[in-house]
């Protein structure tokens, strides 16, 4: 009788993960993406919101903060999933420590105390840096900052969102916040779409 049990149980399981479709499953849960209302934090947070939707079918929301510690403490609270931060600003405003000059060694500096301290994930840079947002004028890096408990319930999604990693350097940053000018919402999320199918991401 057990061992029918246990076979019945492994065949149910084989038909589930068969019927998920894909290995990025994320169904059951919406998921909230932060945006501090710029346009470049618009235009990111769309395309974070539309690779995780059209790759495996999540409901994501964008909530508005008015800046990037409002959306930190939201990310600390568990009200928000992921945000895009910049190096810069996480090192100086948020952790208040000094400014680190050489990019590299910035991230690092400030992925690690986030894991270690924060529970809080920096997954790769996208590629562009803003400089007008960093203290002290020092390569600002934007990357998603995740909560870790995020990541562990839906392991394939650091994976996912990896793959804009180093695709938006400063330039495409730049000419697509030429294409959003407007600022409207539609316009900022077809640029953000047509971008991730030229990409071939979605």
């Amino acid at each position: 009788m057990a061992r029918i049990m246990k076979k019945t149980m492994t065949l149910l399981l084989a038909v589930l993960l068969l019927s998920s479709g894909s290995s990025y499953a994320c169904v059951g849960k919406t998921l909230m993406v932060g945006t501090t209302g710029s346009l470049q934090q618009n235009l990111m947070a769309q395309m974070l919101s539309l690779l995780i939707t059209e790759r495996t079918g999540t409901t994501v929301k964008i909530v508005n903060f008015k800046s990037n510690e409002e959306a930190h403490q939201a990310l600390l609270k568990a009200d928000l999933d992921m945000y895009v931060e910049y190096t810069g600003v996480g090192q100086v405003k948020i952790l208040g420590k000094a400014a680190i000059a050489e990019a590299p060694e910035l991230y690092k500096a400030v992925k690690d105390v986030y894991n270690q301290e924060l529970n809080l994930v920096w997954l790769k840079p996208f590629g562009f840096e803003e400089k007008k947002l960093a203290p002290d004028g020092t390569v600002a890096e934007a990357a998603p900052v995740v909560r870790k408990d995020t990541l562990k319930k839906f392991p394939a999604l650091a994976r996912l969102i990896n793959k804009l990693g180093g695709k938006v350097d400063t330039a495409t940053i730049h000419k697509l916040e030429e294409q959003s000018a407007k600022g409207e919402e539609q316009q900022v999320k077809k640029v953000a779409r047509d971008f991730l199918r030229q990409n071939r991401l979605i």
